[in-house]
């Protein structure tokens, strides 16, 4: 072999070698920025998880401490339910009703309180107004009424559309029992409004994301008839789709589902709630996700090609002069 030949060679090598070497650290750097998006979406959704968690035990703290209370113990006045009142007198058990308006007063995240008998039947709610919207007087068919008889510790029930508001709504009961007898149910319906709004506050300025919640039975926790489901146009109901049995079993993570005919970035995390558990995702269009990922691979692939044009010229040239 030619000196002549021998230098190109060793340069060809010298060129494919730098242009291995920028492709493998391009590589590496899309890698990890795309490991790095998918972490924070993983680290958000579980500071979320955990922080919804905390509120909904504090309404389950506080619903058992006032469970406790003398003026909660029973039902004394049963006799003057009346189907008209879906319940007693605003004016009777007024002592109940008291400690109902305190909780209401004290706590943002309960929109009602209710009192019902062991057989279901209503026998106080405030504000006594939603008692007055009732359409009906029994509730032993209520999730939230069959999983705490049933358990026999406080149980936040399924999500469901309210009597007395018309909208979606979820209980946290406290079954009272006295020397071993159940007296009746304590119930708190959460505010799910303030859910969407803590999940929005968290992340204030971030508005390519939509949070949601799931119940213990794939209901998507959708507060209002006017708010359009995040899940909505999946192809399959929320119960069958893999981030939620992932999220309802334990399991926390990122995917990508089609939903309503577009890629979207799932993250997915579970809610421990008293008695069962819930789900959180956070859902955003996985192209304006994965956008950085794409400019840096398609700056990367740039590189490579100057790096080779250039590495090819370089080697026109010193053929040229070798002549």
């Amino acid at each position: 072999m030619s000196s002549k030949s021998r230098n190109l060679a060793a340069y060809s090598i010298a060129v494919a070698l730098a242009i291995i070497i920028l492709a493998a650290a391009g590589t590496a750097s899309i890698s990890a920025l795309e490991q790095k998006i998918m972490e924070k979406e993983a680290s958000d959704i579980r500071t979320l998880a955990i922080a919804t968690e905390g509120k909904l035990s504090t309404v389950a703290s506080l619903m058992e401490a006032t469970g406790g209370l003398p003026q909660v113990a029973g039902a004394p006045h049963a006799s003057q339910i009346t189907t008209e009142l879906h319940g007693v007198p605003e004016n009777v058990d007024a002592e109940k009703r008291q400690v109902a308006q305190s909780i209401l007063s004290k706590s943002q995240d309960i929109e009602a309180i209710a009192f019902i008998l062991p057989d279901g039947e209503m026998y106080i709610e405030e504000p006594f107004y939603r008692q007055m919207n009732l359409t009906r007087t029994n509730f032993a068919f209520r999730d939230y009424f069959q999983g705490a008889v049933n358990s026999g510790s406080t149980y936040l029930g399924e999500v469901y559309i309210s009597a007395s508001s018309g909208a979606s709504a979820s209980a946290v009961a406290v079954p009272i029992a006295s020397g071993g007898e159940l007296k009746g149910l304590w119930i708190g319906l959460v505010h799910l409004q303030n859910l969407d709004r803590f999940a929005k506050d968290m992340f204030e300025g971030d508005d390519g994301r939509r949070f949601t919640y799931a119940d213990q039975h794939g209901h998507e926790v959708v507060y209002s008839n006017e708010i359009v489901s995040a899940l909505e146009g999946a192809g399959k109901p929320l119960a069958d789709m893999d981030v939620y049995k992932k999220a309802i079993s334990g399991e926390s993570g990122v995917a990508v589902e089609s939903i309503g005919g577009k890629e979207m970035l799932v993250a997915y995390h579970p809610v421990r709630a008293p008695g069962t558990t819930w789900a959180v995702f956070s859902i955003q269009p996985y192209e304006s996700i994965i956008k950085p990922v794409q400019d840096l691979r398609t700056q990367v692939y740039s590189a490579i090609a100057i790096a080779a044009a250039v590495g090819v010229a370089l080697a026109i040239v010193v053929v040229a002069k070798k002549s």
